[in-house]
């Protein structure tokens, strides 16, 4: 498992704000699911807006959720698939000029590209995660609030080295313009075609006794642990 110490500066920091954006936000009022899903289902359906920013996912999540949502005075969607594009498609220029300012001054317009492109594949590796669950506990209940733990694991690419201490080291090597282009293309190459890992955690959803939306309102803080991944 690759160390988060870089990873919280470089990938946390700058990605947060963009997928905050991109969640909860307000929506116009629109027809209410009033389907019944198990605990199982309901993670799924986070997993595949979290992780993997799915539109059928997202639209299926937000109708779950938006009477629950409505009635607690929240934003009537859970996320946007819109805004997840947005900040999707900001991400590898944001990331990409912070890759290129670990170089020399006189290398970063050049080295810029490569580094939007290494930013682009760690984050199409991470929206690429097959995920899975694969089980849940016996629904538990305490003070009127039931609680389900539910097992999932995603297979992600296993790169040589984690982009950012890549990235780091190899800005550190003294190399020149043509080899760190070369470096950080080589690097952008590990995360498209590297081998795959398994990634296991637990994902909890709770609901009160009496409503019948599961939910978790802290669910994008399971998924981050998947940046220690990449």
């Amino acid at each position: 498992m690759h160390q988060a110490r870089y990873l919280t500066s470089f990938t946390l920091l700058a990605t947060l704000p963009l997928i905050c954006a991109a969640l909860a936000q307000p929506a116009m009022a629109a027809e209410t699911a009033n389907t019944e899903l198990a605990p199982v289902e309901v993670a799924n359906l986070y997993i595949k807006t979290v992780v993997n920013e799915d539109e059928a996912s997202i639209a299926a999540l937000n109708a779950y959720l938006r009477a629950t949502r409505l009635a607690g005075h929240q934003p009537a969607e859970y996320a946007s698939f819109s805004e997840l594009r947005k900040a999707a498609a900001e991400f590898p220029i944001e990331m990409g000029k912070t890759i290129a300012g670990l170089f020399p001054a006189a290398m970063q317009a050049s080295l810029t590209p490569a580094a939007r492109q290494l930013a682009a594949n760690v984050l199409a590796a991470k929206n690429g995660a097959i995920c899975k669950t694969t089980g849940a506990e016996p629904v538990k209940e305490e003070r009127g609030i039931q609680t389900a733990a539910v097992s999932f694991e995603c297979q992600i690419v296993k790169a040589p080295l984690s982009w950012a201490q890549a990235a780091q080291q190899l800005a550190k090597s003294g190399c020149k313009a043509e080899q760190c282009e070369a470096g950080l293309k080589k690097i952008a190459d590990s995360y498209a075609t590297g081998p795959q890992q398994t990634w296991s955690a637990v994902f909890p959803v709770s609901r009160e006794k009496s409503t019948e939306a599961w939910r978790n309102d802290f669910a994008r803080e399971t998924f981050n642990d998947i940046w220690e991944y990449l």
